[in-house]
């Protein structure tokens, strides 16, 4: 099929369930493609975008079963959510250096994906975005990319290692969940956040163990973040003074664990991270630490006592909830954040004091 030199865009669901259609030619007047515009044309097997095209929307080429492989032009910015979901026998695509973000669920269950090299202008990977590429086996991510998406490249299970780039912030929660082959991840400094779950059931990933704890970092620092306990029988601990990120559920449910020593340089509490630690009943947050996550501390039923530094800006959601032994608090006038039900069942709680930066 070819479309006629007076197009300029072709609109939401234009050839949607054209389940007969095997290829098509776009003309250099086009400038966008639009949200599902070939969604379902299960028979599609080729596709030329010209390099008029500056955006691929939503779901554009949804289960596009039968197509094999793409080049995106030099003048796409982004990939659009769902953009390529279910492509199911592509197995190369070409990203381009003008792309600077990939959308959720871009490339979900392309299962015949074996590589994929996201260039430096990317600075952000959507939710799943390649999640469920089961026999993708070479990733290189930019050094560009400031964020990896929840679920990202969840259930890889054919990725056996991976080079994450200093630019990177932040990893979300199950980023690597279920890379089953995974043996080495190497996570720089520069990480200062890293979600629940993010590396759960990478059953032959290779840890630094620390005192019982895992870690995960890189040839300079092993240690640069602490990634889970062992098992919930710690009674106390001191992190390792080089760590920087404290991952979601890190000590969940260590109901024995009645001190910790958070070194400074650790500069997030992920969610969840000492979430049923009834035993912990004091905490001195370092002055490095910006984010406080969310059910960070909830159901710490003995806790009495801890002290938010200067350096903080945002409390996360049940942060504190149900600190029953909680008597007061000052939150610092560097918060500009206090998440919902953050001191919800704290009924011991007689004082506090919230700062005029809180906004929300």
């Amino acid at each position: 099929m070819t479309i006629g030199d007076g197009v300029t865009s072709i609109g939401y669901r234009a050839f949607f369930n054209c389940y007969s259609l095997t290829s098509i030619t776009i003309p250099d007047s086009v400038t966008s493609i639009g949200d599902r515009a070939f969604e379902d044309c299960t028979g599609l097997t080729s596709i030329t975008i010209p390099d008029s095209v500056t955006s691929i929307g939503g779901a554009a080429f949804y289960d596009c079963e039968s197509l094999t492989s793409i080049t995106i032009p030099d003048s796409v910015t982004s990939i659009g959510d769902s953009a390529f979901y279910g492509c199911e026998s592509l197995t190369s695509i070409t990203i381009p250096d003008s792309v600077t973000s990939i959308g959720s669920l871009a490339f979900y269950d392309c299962e015949s994906l074996t590589s994929i090299a996201i260039p430096d202008s990317v600075t952000s990977i959507g939710n799943s975005a390649f999640s469920s590429c089961g026999s993708l086996t070479s990733v290189t991510i930019g050094n560009g990319v400031t964020s990896i998406g929840s679920w990202a490249f969840s259930s890889c299970d054919s990725l056996t290692s991976i080079t994450i780039p200093d630019s990177v912030t932040s990893i979300g929660e199950s980023a690597f969940k279920d890379c089953t082959s995974l043996t080495s991840i190497i996570i720089p400094d520069s990480v200062t956040s890293i979600g629940e779950s993010a590396f759960k059931d990478c059953t032959n990933l290779k840890y630094n163990e620390y005192n019982y704890v895992l870690y995960l970092g890189n040839d300079t620092n092993p240690y640069a973040a602490l990634i889970q306990a062992q098992n919930t029988y710690l009674v106390n601990y001191e992190i390792h003074p080089d760590t920087k990120a404290i991952a979601g559920h890190a000590f969940y449910n260590c109901s024995l664990l009645d001190e910790i020593v958070i070194p400074n340089g650790v500069t997030s509490i992920g969610a969840s991270a000492f979430e049923y630690c009834s035993s912990l009943t004091s905490v001195i947050i370092p002055d490095s630490v910006t984010s406080i996550g969310s059910s960070a501390f909830s159901g710490c039923s003995s806790l009495t006592n801890i002290i938010i530094p200067d350096s903080v800006t945002s409390i996360g959601h049940q942060a504190f909830q149900y600190c029953f032994s909680l008597t007061s608090i000052t939150i610092p006038d560097s918060v500009t954040s206090i998440g919902r039900s953050a001191f919800e069942g704290c009924s011991s709680l007689t004082s506090i004091t919230i700062p005029d930066s809180v906004t929300s």
